[in-house]
């Protein structure tokens, strides 16, 4: 039994390690191992030939039962909640004190070979044993005395903690610490000298071991599962979370990025995607010669600053809402016109910045020459109250192809000025050239 012991104290040690946060591993894996040393101890008393060798090994076994009781009240206070109770606290501090005192006391008040009772135990066809004792002093005394009016508090703790929890293992654990309890008594009674008889505590506490590791590993099993479901729930919450997080970032950026207006991207981003446009198409000219003779420009672009003719007369005469109307529906034949690779910008108020990239110079002014005609051709709904209007625009337009060596900022500056050149010359009308 003593080898059952050690195995499980070993194997409850290790839980403790794996799983520091179930409290109660810890004291009983010192509880089985207590248990397992007075196991051995028993074995030495119960075959001791001499007085000094059976007092030698029952004063192990009544050190190691003092260790048993330390460690169960230790136990029985962690499993029940109740490790700061004053009278658990008290009692591993008491019984520890008798420990301690019994280091130092005189053999008569400990265990005394004075007066050694000779023990000899027949059970027909059962066992045959005769060993040696000493007398058990007053301080050995106090301490069972101690110990079995602790126990019956603890077992008061239990069977709250069962009324509590209604845990079923415990009543397996109180069933065995009642049939523990009664062979204590007989233990009791076979230290004091009032018969002769086997310590058969060891036994009894045997199915008090399985009991108790049958009822933790039931409680480890249960945390187990109920960790690996808070796991699977937390993952599929954090997934879920990352999920939102993730469309709030896209609608974070959206806004960031985009017109809330007319929904075309704002000045901002046309800031930097224009100034990563002119560096593509720059880098794909310094690589041209790799491509051979006669290779035309891929990276070829159009930047096309459109503004809506007389936009101020529109919002002053017929309203904002008119205004906004306009720049929507411009918005829309704009985009009907282009390709998907080109990128339409809300470059401020009434004005606009188109980029046709990818394209040839011809087609970059054929299409916003299009653009041109069909605003121009469009009857557009100012207001459904107000007087259908005509509305124009006017276009500097700048090509790649011409601008080979300017930085994007001289690019823009370009198509400004020839945008001012368009209105200045009558509006309606698209100026890609400088005056000679």
């Amino acid at each position: 039994m003593a080898l059952v012991n050690f195995c499980v104290g070993v194997f409850y040690f290790y839980l403790s390690l794996k799983r520091p946060q179930i409290r109660e591993h810890l004291p009983f894996t010192f509880l089985c191992f207590s248990f397992g040393f007075y196991d051995v101890f028993a074995a030495g008393l119960y075959s001791s030939s001499s007085v000094s060798d059976g007092v030698f090994w029952q004063r192990l076994q009544l050190d190691a039962g003092i260790a048993i009781y330390v460690c169960w009240i230790w136990f029985v206070g962690v499993f029940t909640r109740q490790k700061n109770n004053r009278i658990i606290q008290f009692s591993i501090v008491w019984l520890s004190v008798i420990f301690f005192v019994l280091l130092f006391v005189s053999p008569e008040l400990s265990l005394s070979a004075a007066n050694p009772a000779v023990k000899n135990i027949q059970l027909p066809n059962i066992l045959s044993i005769t060993y040696y004792e000493g007398v058990v002093g007053l301080v050995y005394q106090v301490e069972i005395l101690s110990a079995a009016i602790v126990n019956v508090y603890l077992f008061y703790l239990l069977v709250r903690n069962y009324r509590e929890t209604r845990d079923r293992p415990l009543l397996l654990i109180l069933a065995c610490q009642i049939i523990y309890y009664i062979v204590m008594a007989n233990d009791t009674l076979v230290a004091m000298q009032v018969y002769s008889f086997i310590y058969i505590s060891e036994y009894s506490f045997f199915f008090l071991v399985l009991a108790m590791a049958y009822t933790l590993l039931d409680r480890f099993v249960n945390v187990s599962m109920a960790l690996e479901e808070l796991t699977v729930n937390l993952d599929h919450k954090v997934t879920e979370r990352t999920v939102e997080i993730e469309a709030l970032n896209e609608h974070l950026k959206h806004l960031a990025d985009r017109d809330g207006l007319t929904g075309v991207y704002n000045r901002r981003f046309f800031d930097e995607y224009f100034e990563i446009e002119v560096r593509r198409a720059m880098n794909f000219l310094d690589h041209k010669a790799r491509l051979g003779p006669g290779r035309d420009n891929d990276m070829n672009f159009g930047l096309a600053m459109i503004d809506i003719d007389r936009f101020k007369y529109i919002n002053d005469t017929c309203g904002h809402l008119a205004g906004d109307n306009v720049l929507k529906q411009v918005i829309e034949i704009t985009e009907k016109n282009i390709f998907s690779r080109d990128v339409l910008f809300r470059y401020g108020g009434d004005e606009f910045a188109l980029l046709l990239t990818k394209t040839t110079s011809s087609g970059i002014l054929q299409a916003a020459e299009k653009i041109r005609r069909e605003i121009d051709e469009h009857v557009f709904d100012f207001d459904p109250e107000r007087e259908c209007r005509h509305v124009t625009i006017s276009v500097g337009l700048v090509i790649f192809d011409e601008v080979l060596n300017k930085q994007s900022g001289e690019i823009l500056r370009i198509a400004d000025d020839r945008l001012l050149r368009a209105k200045s010359q009558g509006r309606n009308r698209i100026v890609y050239q400088d005056d000679a």
